[in-house]
């Protein structure tokens, strides 16, 4: 079973990546609430879910749950390089769209460097 792993890196003034990679579901969910959720964030948050294997339904609520703590705070999230098991499932959930999302985390940056 994989395991959540989750590296953070700057991106410039105001931008944090986060690569997230592995599992995101109910057990792993801690650690990405520790990781990512529960912290003081920059204007603009970049999740590149490239080596994201899998998401539930409990890792698409704790996105969607960050997604709207930045926006009542005035800041953004923006998804990149999501494979297609992942975009599947937030479709199927009806929940892609409301999304910011990008093919590659270049465009994803730029578009943070915009605003």
């Amino acid at each position: 079973m994989d395991s959540l792993k989750i590296l953070e890196q700057d991106a410039g003034k105001e931008i944090r990546v986060y690569l997230v990679s592995g599992r995101l579901d109910e057990s792993t969910f801690p650690l990405f609430k520790e990781k990512v959720l529960d912290v003081n964030h920059t204007n603009n948050i970049v999740l590149n879910l490239s080596d994201l294997k899998y998401v539930s339904s409990s890792g698409i609520r704790a996105i969607f749950e960050l997604k709207n703590r930045l926006s009542s705070e005035g800041k953004r999230l923006l998804l990149t390089e999501a494979g297609e098991k992942v975009i599947q499932i937030f479709n199927l959930l009806g929940l892609w769209k409301p999304f910011a999302h990008f093919e590659k985390e270049e465009d994803a940056i730029a578009a943070c460097l915009k605003n």
